[in-house]
């Protein structure tokens, strides 16, 4: 799903509505501009449904790939479900217990904006090995014991992010027209001025800027 629309860049450009004569331009950016973004950011931010396997790793903590989490709706845990292809797996009778065994962490801004899951009473474990001639376990590999659907993601897409991807659709719209980066986006070619590498370093600084307010880091 893109992250802005026609009508979002146009108004942004200052594009009269009723002109249809740069559309088909401004389209084909819009799905390209939406992948690389999300690539930079590490994450995918529409509100979607997700089915995911996880590695217990010893601590209370969980963080799901993507956020915020609007809802959970399963949490299971079980040692020998190796991501889901084990056979018989993840049986329901080993479904955890959303306030009882598990909880969705509230973060600044609201419940689960930070895509925590915190394990109520214990931690999200790993099966240890043990390796003959050593007197203590050693930390087992991920075994992919853990499996949670939920939904997350935006129901509406920041203003900000739309506004940077605007940005970025129609600095590529404006190089492939007029062979370089005008500095006004409206299109009218009487008042079209280019950038100068410093104006053009500052706008891209500006963007990165908003945009990392909203990037995953790995960890």
């Amino acid at each position: 799903m893109a992250l802005t629309t026609l009508n979002s860049i146009k108004a942004q450009a200052g594009i009269a509505a009723g002109d249809t004569s740069r559309d088909a331009r401004l389209r084909s950016f819009i799905d390209g501009v939406t992948s690389l973004v999300k690539q930079h950011l590490n994450r995918d931010l529409e509100s979607t449904n997700y089915v995911e396997y996880y590695s217990g790793d010893g601590s209370s903590l969980l963080m799901l790939r993507q956020y915020p989490v609007t809802a959970v709706s399963l949490v299971c845990v079980d040692d020998g479900g190796y991501f889901g292809d084990a056979a018989g797996g993840f049986d329901t009778s080993l479904n955890l217990v959303e306030g009882v065994d598990y909880a969705l962490m509230w973060g600044a801004s609201g419940r689960g904006s930070t895509g925590l899951l915190r394990r109520i009473g214990t931690t999200w474990h790993r099966r240890p090995t043990r390796v003959q001639g050593t007197l203590a376990n050693l930390p087992g590999s991920p075994g992919g014991n853990i499996k949670v659907s939920y939904t997350a993601g935006f129901v509406v897409i920041p203003p900000a992010i739309v506004m940077a991807v605007n940005a970025l659709i129609l600095m590529q719209v404006a190089r492939a027209e007029i062979g370089g980066a005008a500095s006004q986006m409206h299109y009218e070619d009487a008042g079209v001025s280019f950038f100068t590498p410093s104006a053009t370093a500052q706008l891209m600084g500006s963007i990165e800027s908003t945009l990392a307010n909203y990037r995953s880091i790995s960890i």
